[in-house]
């Protein structure tokens, strides 16, 4: 077999000259010469300044893309959403503060009557019956003939007349001095009682005087009477009595009074009894004011029992008391203004009530004319203290009283 020819080795391609499949050879260059452009780089030879930059960052970020802004504005974003909430609720406080609560806090009107209405009570009920109503006439529909302008009741009853309907009385004594009892306002089938210097009951028939003939309703329940009177439209109020040797002979009759008073208060209304002798005071609650509930009613005549009428005249512990239970509206009960110092006592009142926010009616309670005139001049003292505080003073004689 015939051996073929070698052949002569291929002489490699001149520099520059391209490869097939692959760039063109560029020559050797020296040691820290720059290639020329678009010559390729070589393995692991270091390009250009800024070259590798721009082949590893790709396209540029804008500002919300920087790595900082996307670090940072969450921050902000949150900070700024908490400051505008307490912003807004410290507007919201202001706004409170000066418009709303000035409103909610803004304590109820007193306005006692200008007299003190022989027929009106401490809690300013100007119309009596049992409908909740005391802005309307007490009015029924089932009687045409026979009803009266101050009658309470829905029927008439044969044994109950106005003059009896403040319960019945140990000694006889039936005058509806202050309060009108519930079977007077015909509230239903049940015992009813009342207290005068002894007690006294019976059993009601729902009957009582017999109210004007009209459209049904009207009339709510309330104390009525002489002493008290009328006390406009308070809530909160404070009796506070002389309980000095003086009254001896009128206590039975006060306490009368106010029994009534108090039995004729509602529950949403809120009282205190204080008396005064010597150098201190005796309080049904030193504390607080009592709610007008049966329990509290029913604590009121027990106190009232174990008063006594003894000792010299001071008021002026009863008065820090009193005002010191923040109540709407006080009495100042006395049979002679011959305190120790007057002037103190006209002080004190002022001192205790720098806003004219409590009314004060003062009454001068007198056993006949003749005390009635003897005590004339202490008159202008309680007419002051009462005047003073956007209240009214009147004088109260026991035996009209029992003529009544």
């Amino acid at each position: 077999m015939a051996l073929q020819p070698s052949l002569p080795p291929t002489p490699p391609p001149p520099m520059g000259t391209p490869q097939r499949g692959g760039p063109p050879r560029t020559p050797p260059q020296p040691p820290g010469a720059v290639p020329p452009p678009g010559a390729p780089k070589a393995p692991g030879a270091p390009g250009a300044p800024g070259e590798e930059d721009q082949q590893e960052l790709g396209p540029s970020l804008s500002f919300m893309q920087q790595p900082w802004v996307q670090n940072i504005l969450p921050f902000v974003t949150s900070l700024t959403v908490h400051a505008g909430i307490i912003v807004l609720g410290f507007v919201a406080i202001g706004l409170y503060t000066h418009t709303v609560a000035p409103l909610l806090e803004k304590e109820q009107t007193i306005i006692p009557e200008a007299t003190l209405a022989d027929a009106g009570p401490p809690g300013g009920v100007p119309n009596n019956g049992p409908n909740n109503d005391p802005f309307k006439q007490m009015m029924q529909d089932t009687t045409p003939d026979g009803g009266k302008p101050d009658g309470v009741a829905n029927k008439a009853s044969p044994t109950l007349d106005l003059q009896a309907a403040g319960g019945g009385s140990g000694d006889g004594d039936a005058s509806p001095s202050i309060g009108l009892g519930v079977g007077g306002l015909g509230g239903g089938k049940g015992v009813g009682g009342g207290k005068g210097d002894g007690s006294g009951g019976g059993t009601g028939d729902g009957g009582g005087p017999l109210a004007m003939f009209g459209a049904p309703g009207g009339g709510a329940i309330g104390p009525h009477g002489p002493v008290f009177g009328n006390g406009g439209n308070a809530r909160k109020i404070v009796f506070i009595c002389d309980s000095t040797g003086s009254m001896l002979n009128k206590m039975a009759s006060l306490k009368n009074e106010l029994q009534k008073a108090v039995g004729g208060l509602k529950p949403i209304q809120s009282f205190d009894i204080i008396f005064f002798h010597d150098e201190k005071c005796l309080a049904l609650n030193i504390n607080e004011l009592e709610s007008a509930t049966a329990d509290s009613k029913r604590k009121a005549y027990r106190f009232l029992d174990d008063i006594t009428a003894s000792g010299t005249t001071d008021p002026l512990p009863a008065i820090e008391a009193g005002f010191k239970l923040q109540p709407q509206l006080i009495y100042i009960l006395s049979d002679a203004a011959d305190f120790p110092d007057n002037k103190a006592f006209e002080d004190l009142c002022r001192k205790l009530n720098p806003g004219h926010k409590i009314k004060v009616n003062t009454i001068l309670f007198y056993e006949n004319t003749t005390e009635a005139e003897q005590n004339k001049d202490s008159e202008d003292l309680m007419v002051r203290v009462a005047k003073d505080s956007g209240g009214v003073f009147k004088h109260v004689v026991m035996t009209d009283l029992e003529n009544n």
